[in-house]
């Protein structure tokens, strides 16, 4: 299974924090996004009895803890917005402990219920992204043959870039392209699309995992991959925001990107510290999502790791985001992150004690502030289905912290 391992690498900024006057932010609309990750979460458990079966509900309750973004997966290989009542089935992935995507059988016209939220949404005035994990027959939630084929499989940034084109004419023609603040045309480059580090290992000897600083062909590749595809989207809608999301991995600190948005994504995993201690790395390559025996070790040495190296990690973690901070000021690509912080796999079960994950999630909003984000969230559980949802006053205090900065 395709995990998006990160690791930890030298290569890091150098220059201080320069603080300009100018601050892109104050001449965007909205001036600061509070952002949650719905994913395929709002499409394939938008069935009855599951968390996202009244799109009403679900986006007044979003509104009322503060978060003013959505993100959104709209499967763009998959619906065509032409063809809206056309019915996929996607299969019980048989996942017990599975906390995102569909935990049981899904069946239904989901371009008609794609253009059902929308419409709610953009009629409670709500901004959102779009961002694609290019999911597929082969890797639904990494896990093949229970999902839809997919019309095309893009094998790199260009033939995604040759897939959106199409399915944002749709939406534009559709919803328009008011509130929509930018589009990720891949999810953690360069993980989930089917073949894409394969592809990097046999042609450009770029194993991801082994943290390696990149070469020059390395370098030139991707940039010349991303920012192609940067290229023909910009080119198509000028009235358009464009970015890939990255994993805070201080390498993409050497590829000259041409993103109109930097979206990085931070976690505690790419600190060998908390993988040392928490065995997170061992756990989850055994059963993940199909067994809870580790639950309750893990949550024991989260504990403990937070209760002896929290500064340290945070610390670090902290530098990592100044960091890339400063590479997003200096190429004026305003920095977000639309999942974060802790770790990124977690669920409600009675082994697993969130309050460290809180705490984590309550200390990144001074350091959100201060390095001047434009799009921050607390932690990537803000869906319905999750307990800590139902706690309105721990959102509102954060998200209000952040939108008032």
């Amino acid at each position: 299974m395709d995990f998006p391992s990160q690791v930890s690498s030298s290569q890091a900024a150098s220059e201080s924090r320069s603080c300009p006057k100018f601050d892109c932010r104050e001449h965007l609309t909205p001036r600061r996004m509070t952002v949650i990750m719905w994913d395929q979460a709002f499409l394939v458990r938008h069935i009855p009895g599951e968390s996202f079966a009244d799109y009403d509900r679900v986006l007044n309750e979003a509104k009322e803890r503060g978060y003013n973004t959505l993100r959104l997966d709209p499967l763009p290989n998959l619906i065509e917005l032409d063809k809206p009542d056309r019915v996929f089935s996607w299969l019980d992935p048989q996942r017990p402990f599975f906390p995102w995507g569909n935990r049981q059988a899904c069946q239904g016209p989901a371009g008609a219920w794609l253009i059902e939220f929308m419409n709610l949404a953009l009629k409670k005035n709500l901004y959102y992204t779009l961002s694609s994990w290019w999911f597929d027959e082969t890797n639904w939630c990494g896990k093949g043959g229970i999902s839809p084929v997919c019309r095309r499989i893009p094998k790199d940034h260009r033939q995604a870039a040759e897939i959106w084109i199409p399915f944002l004419h749709q939406w534009k023609e559709r919803f328009g392209f008011n509130n929509l603040l930018l589009v990720d045309i891949h999810n953690e480059v360069p993980f989930f699309m089917s073949g894409y580090r394969q592809m990097l290992k046999k042609d450009f000897n770029l194993d991801w995992d082994l943290g390696l600083p990149f070469n020059a062909e390395q370098i030139d590749f991707l940039a010349q991959d991303l920012n192609g595809a940067m290229k023909m989207l910009q080119r198509e809608f000028p009235e358009l925001r464009f970015t890939a999301s990255i994993h805070g991995d201080e390498r993409w600190l050497s590829v000259p990107l041409q993103f109109d948005c930097l979206d990085v994504h931070f976690y505690l995993d790419a600190d060998p510290r908390w993988f040392n201690r928490t065995r997170f790395n061992e756990f989850i390559s055994d059963g993940i999502y199909v067994k809870d025996h580790w639950f309750q070790e893990f949550s024991l040495r989260c504990a403990q790791a937070r209760d002896s190296v929290m500064p340290m990690l945070f610390q670090r973690q902290q530098q990592r985001l100044a960091d890339f901070a400063v590479w997003s000021e200096r190429f004026g690509m305003p920095l977000t992150t639309s999942e974060s912080w802790s770790t990124w796999y977690y669920y409600d079960h009675p082994h697993l004690d969130w309050q460290w994950l809180l705490q984590w999630a309550e200390m990144t909003v001074e350091g959100a502030v201060r390095h001047r984000m434009w799009g921050w969230t607390p932690h990537n559980y803000a869906q319905p289905q999750f307990q800590n949802w139902q706690d309105v006053r721990w959102h509102q205090k954060l998200t209000s912290r952040f939108l008032n900065s």
